[in-house]
């Protein structure tokens, strides 16, 4: 099965390891929640459908952010009120040793500072991802 073309713009956030280890055995989707409302990437996820590309999104681990421990797809995102509900497709390690400040916000083009707290960001889609960007 050929890898789906990847968009342009991922969502980098964070999330229990052992939610996502988990998470990288299922053979389904994976349902997350977030307690903001992630109008930016709920709209660029659109974006990506209209377009025939898959968005992906990255996570750190939530208790050791130093580095980019899985991705996947975004299948689903659905805001309610400030709570955004979100489904992750094909959630796999991420190979190799890679921090978060490797990736690149959308807004500024800078890479993201040591210590970012903030519960998700809209970057660049990273080529260590592999596949075709859109």
């Amino acid at each position: 099965m050929p890898s789906p073309v990847l968009f342009k713009f991922t969502i980098y956030t964070i999330a229990h390891d052992e939610k996502l280890a988990k998470a990288a055995t299922a053979d389904g989707a994976t349902h997350f929640s977030e307690l903001k409302a992630w109008k930016s990437g709920y709209r660029l996820w659109r974006a990506a459908k209209t377009t025939s590309a898959t968005m992906p999104i990255v996570f750190a681990d939530a208790t050791d952010c130093s580095r980019l421990r899985y991705w996947g797809y975004l299948t689903r995102v659905k805001i309610e009120g400030d709570i955004t509900r979100y489904s992750v497709k094909r959630l796999r390690k991420i190979l190799g040793r890679h921090t978060p400040q490797e990736l690149s916000l959308r807004s500024t083009g800078k890479h993201i500072a040591e210590g970012f707290i903030r519960p998700y960001a809209i970057c660049r889609t990273p080529s260590f991802l592999g596949g075709t960007l859109r």
